[in-house]
Protein backbone atom coordinates (compact mmCIF):
# COMPACT_ATOMS: atom_id res chain seq x y z
CA UNK A 1 0.00 0.00 0.00
CA UNK A 2 2.80 2.44 0.73
CA UNK A 3 4.44 1.47 -2.48
CA UNK A 4 1.33 2.77 -4.04
CA UNK A 5 1.51 5.60 -2.12
CA UNK A 6 4.81 7.14 -3.18
CA UNK A 7 4.39 6.54 -6.83
CA UNK A 8 2.60 9.03 -8.85
CA UNK A 9 -0.90 8.13 -9.34
CA UNK A 10 -1.19 7.19 -5.94
CA UNK A 11 -0.29 10.44 -4.50
CA UNK A 12 -2.72 11.70 -7.44
CA UNK A 13 -5.33 9.84 -5.40
CA UNK A 14 -4.17 10.47 -1.77
CA UNK A 15 -4.41 14.56 -2.56
CA UNK A 16 -7.56 13.93 -4.47
CA UNK A 17 -9.02 12.54 -0.87
CA UNK A 18 -7.66 14.73 0.86
CA UNK A 19 -8.44 17.98 -1.60
CA UNK A 20 -12.58 16.24 -1.01
CA UNK A 21 -12.44 16.15 2.50
CA UNK A 22 -11.37 19.60 2.85
CA UNK A 23 -13.34 21.04 0.38
CA UNK A 24 -16.58 19.25 1.92
CA UNK A 25 -15.67 20.19 5.45
CA UNK A 26 -15.23 24.00 4.34
CA UNK A 27 -18.77 24.40 2.32
CA UNK A 28 -20.58 22.36 5.00
CA UNK A 29 -19.29 25.04 7.80
CA UNK A 30 -20.25 27.91 5.45
CA UNK A 31 -23.79 26.62 4.94
CA UNK A 32 -23.93 25.34 8.62
CA UNK A 33 -23.50 29.55 9.43
CA UNK A 34 -25.49 30.94 6.81
CA UNK A 35 -27.99 28.57 8.48
CA UNK A 36 -27.81 29.69 11.54
CA UNK A 37 -27.65 33.56 10.37
CA UNK A 38 -31.11 33.33 9.14
CA UNK A 39 -32.40 31.77 11.97
CA UNK A 40 -31.45 34.53 13.97
CA UNK A 41 -32.94 37.18 11.29
CA UNK A 42 -35.77 35.24 11.02
CA UNK A 43 -36.07 35.43 14.91
CA UNK A 44 -35.85 39.07 15.28
CA UNK A 45 -38.23 40.00 12.23
CA UNK A 46 -40.68 37.53 14.21
CA UNK A 47 -39.90 39.58 17.31
CA UNK A 48 -40.27 42.73 15.67
CA UNK A 49 -44.12 41.59 14.09
CA UNK A 50 -44.99 40.47 17.45
CA UNK A 51 -43.92 44.23 18.90
CA UNK A 52 -45.65 45.68 15.97
CA UNK A 53 -48.42 43.83 16.72
CA UNK A 54 -48.66 44.54 20.47
CA UNK A 55 -48.21 48.29 19.66
CA UNK A 56 -51.10 48.41 17.20
CA UNK A 57 -53.55 46.66 19.69
CA UNK A 58 -52.40 49.23 22.82
CA UNK A 59 -53.42 52.34 20.26
CA UNK A 60 -56.05 50.68 18.99
CA UNK A 61 -57.36 50.29 22.55
CA UNK A 62 -56.69 53.32 23.54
Amino acid sequence: MFKYLMDNRGGSYLLAISLLFFSTFFVSYFVFCYESQIKVYNSLEFANVRATINLLEEIGSK
